[in-house]
């Protein structure tokens, strides 16, 4: 990693560790997942510097929800994030990815801790980067089996709304797409 992303790295690293640690205390922030979000203004989008990239516009040929958007950032640390949003603004879903990890790469400990925030932000839940660092691990043996194999074919977690919604967070590896998690409706 270049000097210059060492250092916003090291500069954001304690507020991430904050994040995390609040999530799983009880002060945690409400849950991305249901609500309307102005992900830039989260206490982690500012901590990882979030810039928007695009926005794109949901179709009839998009992949689960048909209407609705995309957004696309970039963080400072490398990191590509896609949240999808509901028309009336709620995000159903998103996704933190490394898009040009070569196959076989594993998050670094500081990749795990941002992974494990992410997702306790957006779900609501407590995600320990332990769990993430496991749930890459899992996914790098069942490639080893599978060269297509995307991640483990058991999710990091699994819940219902109240409505009865099923929703479910997942890690993937590089190699048969970016590596990563993500959480949301229709996650397989």
């Amino acid at each position: 990693m270049k000097a210059a992303g060492m250092k916003v790295l090291r500069a954001a690293l304690p507020a991430l560790l904050l994040l995390t640690s609040a999530q799983a205390g009880g002060a945690a922030q409400p849950a991305w997942i249901g609500r309307p979000v102005d992900v830039p203004a989260t206490p982690l989008c500012r901590a990882l510097r979030c810039t928007l990239q695009t926005v794109r516009v949901n179709t009839p040929d998009t992949l689960g929800w048909h209407d609705g958007q995309q957004l696309t950032y970039r963080t400072a640390s490398g990191w590509r994030l896609e949240v999808d949003v509901r028309p009336g603004g709620q995000v159903s879903g998103a996704r933190l990815l490394r898009p040009s990890a070569p196959r076989g790469t594993r998050l670094t400990a500081a990749q795990t801790r941002e992974a494990a925030a992410f997702l306790s932000a957006l779900t609501g839940r407590a995600f320990r980067p332990q769990a993430v660092q496991d749930c890459v691990t899992a996914g790098l043996a069942a490639q080893d089996r599978d060269f297509d194999a995307y991640g483990p074919a058991e999710p990091l977690s699994r819940w219902r709304t109240p409505a009865g919604l099923p929703f479910r967070a997942r890690c993937g590896v590089a190699g048969a797409g970016p590596l990563g998690v993500w959480a949301g409706r229709m996650q397989g």
